[in-house]
């Protein structure tokens, strides 16, 4: 296996979401988001998890932080994007970019 030469990016987004959606929206709503992911340049893997708190981990890979913030810029820019992120309660959620060690 060749080493690459720049590691890959984690991006994870923390978040719980608002009284009265469940989890069944939520996943129903982010469906929408698979597509348009999956497709960005630079897309590795991707996975949505909830923990027993509560909280949601969106947890994805990218081979570049390029590649990560192009894809960041352009979601937002999708039609699915505000319902999907108006499910977020907000003041919860964290975004943060990390290199991948191993």
């Amino acid at each position: 296996m060749t080493p690459r030469s720049a590691p890959q990016i984690a991006e994870i987004v923390t978040f719980s979401l608002k009284t009265g959606i469940s989890d069944a929206d939520y996943l129903a709503l982010s469906e929408a988001s698979k597509a348009y992911v999956s497709n960005a340049p630079g897309f590795v893997t991707r996975q949505l998890s909830k923990s027993e708190d509560g909280i949601w981990t969106d947890y994805v890979v990218w081979d570049s932080i390029k590649d990560a913030r192009t894809a960041a810029q352009g979601f937002m820019e999708q039609a699915f994007a505000p319902a999907m992120m108006g499910a977020i309660n907000a003041q919860t959620m964290t975004l943060r970019h990390q290199k991948i060690c191993w």
